[in-house]
């Protein structure tokens, strides 16, 4: 199992990988410039302006309201960044109207109407005067050079030509609103009420027209919300007056016609008393319900507001949205408690009692209003306020009971006199309220002139001189990170990905076996050196040395003279591996012989070519009785060693490595030579070292680092335990010395001349 890298591991990749992360990083930096140069460039403008948090509370709810319930800058920030008010600054800039950069300046006073048909359009010109041709080829419309062409739904002048056929295209209202929204950003400028608005755009000028539209529009669509409530009651107003002023001209034709019809003109004292009394309560009463009227239609026009825009009321419209609380036992109760007090003070007033007892009345009635208050705070924890509504309906109810008891006393007189004494009374009340109503008229006129937005403009938006984006400095610096980041993920990625062996400690911990030796690669080298002999105080040279240390030690235990050296695919040098640990062994001053079992690819005569005229004498020949050991054994210049060739390579080679003559000619070496060693074909593949495992001592696995899998060391280790425990070890050829692994392991100490 392999072992999780640590971030030392990491650390040691990039070191190894610096050339590839550098290319990745020069690469994206020089990308991103480029990329600087050729994007179009982006101008911004900025405006800072004032917001209107006039509305932050609603006017006909109760303290109950916290402002924890919503956020009035981000409402207000919502707003700014709406459909409706960009849809608005489209319109007012004919934004949707678009045509390339270059022609921009040969347009001017450009409309687009909502309805205007999308697409794109052509002006196919004729000297001065061109056809208006939509996508279908139709022509819709003719102009002239230097005039305006209008059109119902278009409107625009063509100032110059920049070519005989000039197009520009029609974008929805919706479609251009939404691309305007992404071109804008709003920020609140920290602990204040300003905020900064930021417009992008391709041309200087066009930005600027939006960034000072859209705050424009914004003051204007704040002026509008806060003039709403005014109006509401204003026009209510202006539609009673224009009711009861009719009722008083009717109320002063009918008693002028009965006057003269009965020819009485005048009532008594206690008649004058009681109509006096009726209009007087008729006022208050119709007072009452204007009032109530009033507020009703505010209440409307506010919910009709929060229909239209969420963003703007999100938690006025969820406090609009609850139920009524009038169906509530202990709201119902008080309600009647509150009606009958408003009943007593009405009759203590008339009654011209006290001012003690009418204060009395009037400070249960604030204790009732209070318990009411109180009794809707544990019902709900927001939501409308009931003062009001309920203060009137309340005050409404009583002043119908004493309108009925005196309406009862205007009965008891004679019957001509209770009827002119209801004419009068009817005439006296619309008068009184006719009054009344244009009072409060000339009231809401100047309440809803007086309402005023909060928002200004503190900073009107300037041309911007330089373009904001693409920014070459900013640009190349992200190149550079980016780079940095896909270079070290490429690298760490391809190290994850690679399934090869690098190091001994993998080697170890897949198969439970000790790396008896880690052989460094050898670099700039035309042909394969034997490195004990050529190079003896080379680093090579000096790892086959303790490969030769690590092979007696780990048969110390069992002494072996047989040796398998096998590997798991060609070319991982396990035949420089047998040639080097033979001649250490030999220098030694063991007697030692090399055997080449590779029929597959034999490679040992090619390094003892000098001593060997042709591979047609070697082992093979001697297997089938050709030749005889003696003549195959070859000695060279390397004292205590020899070596014998593969011979003519046979047509099955596992059989003659299985017979018994392979079996007797080991024994044979073996009673000739201290160490025998083997050189196998590779395991995975054929069956030749498995054979060869059975006969043999010991057996010794070569794999090479970075193209060896995991997978195969680990099969190899299993195929060769099948033969017996004999596999006494690994050999980690080709180890890069330059990694930091083996960096700590390797020059410890250099030779020199003495």
């Amino acid at each position: 199992m392999k072992q999780e890298h640590t971030l030392t591991d990491y650390i040691s990749i990039i070191r190894e990988q610096f050339r590839p992360i550098i290319v990745c990083i020069a690469a994206a930096a020089v990308v991103a410039l480029i990329m600087s140069f050729i994007l179009p460039k982006t101008f911004e403008a900025e405006v800072t302006f004032k917001l209107d948090l006039s509305e932050s509370k609603p006017l006909f709810y109760s303290p109950i309201y916290t402002q924890k319930q919503i956020d009035p800058v981000e409402s207000q920030l919502e707003i700014i960044q709406s459909r409706t008010l960009a849809q608005a600054v489209v319109r007012k800039l004919g934004l949707n109207f678009v045509v390339r950069d270059s022609d921009r300046a040969c347009f001017d006073s450009i409309f687009v109407a909502d309805n205007c048909a999308p697409g794109t359009y052509h002006l196919r010109f004729n000297n001065d005067t061109f056809s208006l041709v939509n996508s279908r080829g139709d022509v819709i419309g003719t102009g002239t050079l230097g005039r305006g062409y209008d059109s119902s739904t278009l409107r625009f002048w063509v100032t110059e030509k920049s070519s005989d056929n000039m197009r520009f295209t029609i974008m929805t209202l919706n479609k251009r609103a939404r691309a305007l929204q992404e071109q804008v950003s709003v920020d609140q400028i920290k602990n204040s009420q300003l905020v900064l608005l930021k417009a992008r755009s391709r041309r200087p000028h066009v930005s600027t027209a939006i960034a000072n539209t859209l705050a424009s529009e914004y003051i204007n669509y704040s002026l509008r919300t806060v003039r709403e409530v005014a109006r509401g009651s204003k026009e209510f107003i202006e539609s009673q007056i224009h009711v009861f002023g009719e009722e008083l001209n009717h109320a002063e034709e009918d008693l002028r016609q009965y006057k003269e019809k009965s020819g009485i003109f005048l009532l008594n004292a206690s008649a004058h008393e009681i109509i006096s009394s009726l209009a007087q309560f008729e006022t208050e009463r119709e007072r009452a319900i204007v009032a109530l009227q009033e507020s009703r239609s505010a209440i409307e026009n506010l919910e009709a507001e929060l229909s239209r825009d969420a963003a703007s009321y999100g938690a006025y419209k969820q406090m609009a949205s609850f139920p009524t609380l009038s169906n509530s036992p202990i709201i119902v109760s008080l309600k009647d408690k509150l009606q009958a007090l408003e009943l007593q003070k009405q009759e203590l007033i008339q009654a011209d009692v006290g001012s003690n007892d009418v204060s009395r009345i009037e400070a249960q009635i604030q204790s009732t209003e209070e318990e009411l208050q109180k009794a809707t705070r544990q019902i709900v924890l927001a939501g409308p306020s009931i003062d009001d509504p309920v203060s009137l309906q309340s005050r409404i109810a009583a002043l119908n009971q004493i309108t009925g008891r005196q309406n009862a006393r205007l009965k008891q007189l004679p019957e001509a006199e209770v009827e002119l004494a209801q004419l009068e009374r009817q005439k006296m009340a619309n008068e009184e309220i006719y009054t009344m109503l244009l009072g409060k008229l000339e009231e809401s006129k100047i309440a809803e002139a007086m309402q005023i937005s909060e928002a200004r403009i503190i900073d009107m938006a300037t041309v911007p001189e330089k373009p904001t984006h693409p920014r070459p400095i900013m640009n190349t610096v992200l190149g550079l990170l980016l780079g940095l980041m896909i270079g070290i993920g490429g690298v760490i990625l391809k190290e994850r990905l690679d399934t090869s062996v690098k190091t001994a400690r993998e080697i170890e911990e897949l198969t439970g076996s000790s790396v008896l030796a880690s052989i460094p690669l050898m670099k700039g080298k035309e042909r394969a050196l034997i490195a004990t002999v050529e190079e003896p105080h080379s680093e090579i040279a000096e790892a086959y040395r303790i490969l030769r240390t690590n092979v007696a030690f780990a048969t110390t235990a069992r002494p072996i003279q047989t040796l398998l050296v096998t590997s798991t695919m060609p070319q991982e040098g396990k035949t420089t591996t047998c040639i080097n640990l033979g001649i250490t062994l030999a220098q030694q001053g063991h007697n030692v012989i090399v055997v080449d079992c590779d029929f597959r690819r034999p490679m040992l005569h090619n390094y003892f070519a000098q001593y060997v005229q042709d591979n047609r004498h070697g082992l093979s020949d001697v297997l089938i009785g050709r030749l005889k050991l003696e003549s195959a054994i070859i000695k060279n210049s390397v004292h205590n060693l020899s070596f014998i060739t593969s011979g003519t390579i046979p047509s099955n080679p596992a059989e003659l490595l299985g017979s018994k003559k392979m079996v007797q000619m080991l024994e044979k070496l073996k009673a000739a030579f201290e160490y025998a060693i083997i050189d196998a074909p590779p395991t995975l593949g054929v069956a030749d070292a498995r054979v060869l495992g059975r006969i043999c001592d010991a057996v010794l696995v070569v794999v090479k680092a970075q193209t060896t899998h995991r997978e195969a060391v680990i099969d190899v280790k299993n195929e060769l335990e099948r033969s017996g425990e004999k596999v006494i070890g690994f050999v980690l050829n080709g180890i890069d010395t330059t990694s930091s692994y083996y960096r700590r392991r390797c020059h410890y100490y250099h030779y020199g001349s003495k």
